[in-house]
């Protein structure tokens, strides 16, 4: 009897410790407990996405196949007038295409993501950052759903992956965390000033023109630098040229990296200030 009285006792507490570890968080340690509670944003996410296909024959690789026709149709266009080899500019401007996608669907539902989310911030005290994680996966997935399109232009042109390709794996990981802060940052500077919005979708699409996604660098020649200060430039490169064989140059890194570090701080500045006011701008 009183083994069994304290199993119980000792099942309570634990469950107390996990339940005052989900609501006793801070504006401090938002992001943390946020990341560690994975199981709430990834069943979420994956959620989402069900729900988004929802009796759909293709589901979620109708995005695959949108990238196939993209590609192929931008590929013969773009490749002749820039007189680029259709076999080595189909890949580049794939992964390009592939990569900004998932950049750019980040961003743009970042600004939402806690405005989306307002039913449940108002009732339930669970870590913001988890709305945000929400977002990055379910737009992670449709991501890798895209990626093997290139993998498969690849060996259609006789390109076969190479030893750079293991570095495709801390880039994927450089990507996705990439999206945490953005959506942070943005979810709650859109959540206190909505002119905010419409602002960073008309930012978003001059910076695409700016961006070497369907062109490289090289045809700049001496005006390059307009694509090596594009922090967005380097963050598709740390995941285009592991899949096209080539070396990922140190500064792509030191870019990429050093924006996550920055960005990281600002998500963490901002959440430690405004975290209790998020409520009641919603």
């Amino acid at each position: 009897m009183r083994s069994s009285i304290s199993q119980v006792t000792s099942h309570s507490t634990v469950q107390s410790k996990k339940q005052s570890s989900w609501t006793a968080h801070t504006g401090r340690s938002d992001i943390w407990v946020g990341l560690y509670s994975s199981h709430v944003w990834l069943a979420l996410g994956w959620h989402d996405t069900k729900q988004r296909y929802r009796r759909s024959t293709l589901g979620p690789f109708w995005f695959t196949l949108s990238t196939l026709i993209m590609v192929a149709v931008l590929g013969g266009l773009y490749s002749t007038l820039l007189r680029q080899k259709i076999s080595d500019y189909l890949p580049y401007l794939g992964m390009g295409l592939v990569t900004w996608g998932y950049i750019a669907a980040v961003v743009n539902e970042g600004c939402a993501t806690f405005i989306g989310s307002a039913y449940l911030i108002k009732q339930l005290r669970m870590p913001l950052s988890i709305h945000v994680c929400r977002v990055v996966w379910r737009n992670f997935v449709i991501f890798l759903h895209s990626l093997p399109v290139i993998i498969i232009a690849l060996f259609w042109f006789g390109h076969y992956p190479k030893l750079e390709f293991l570095l495709l794996i801390p880039g994927l990981l450089i990507l996705a965390l990439q999206g945490l802060w953005i959506g942070i940052v943005l979810g709650l500077l859109c959540a206190r000033y909505r002119d905010v919005v419409p602002i960073v979708a008309n930012l978003l699409q001059i910076t695409f023109f700016f961006t070497p996604v369907m062109w490289s660098p090289e045809i700049l020649k001496g005006r390059a630098w307009v694509a090596e200060l594009n922090p967005l430039y380097h963050l598709i490169q740390i995941i285009r040229a592991p899949v096209l064989g080539t070396a990922i140059e140190l500064r792509s890194w030191v870019w990429s990296i050093g924006l996550l570090l920055v960005g990281l701080a600002a998500a963490q500045y901002l959440m430690s200030r405004c975290r209790d006011r998020v409520a009641y701008w919603l």
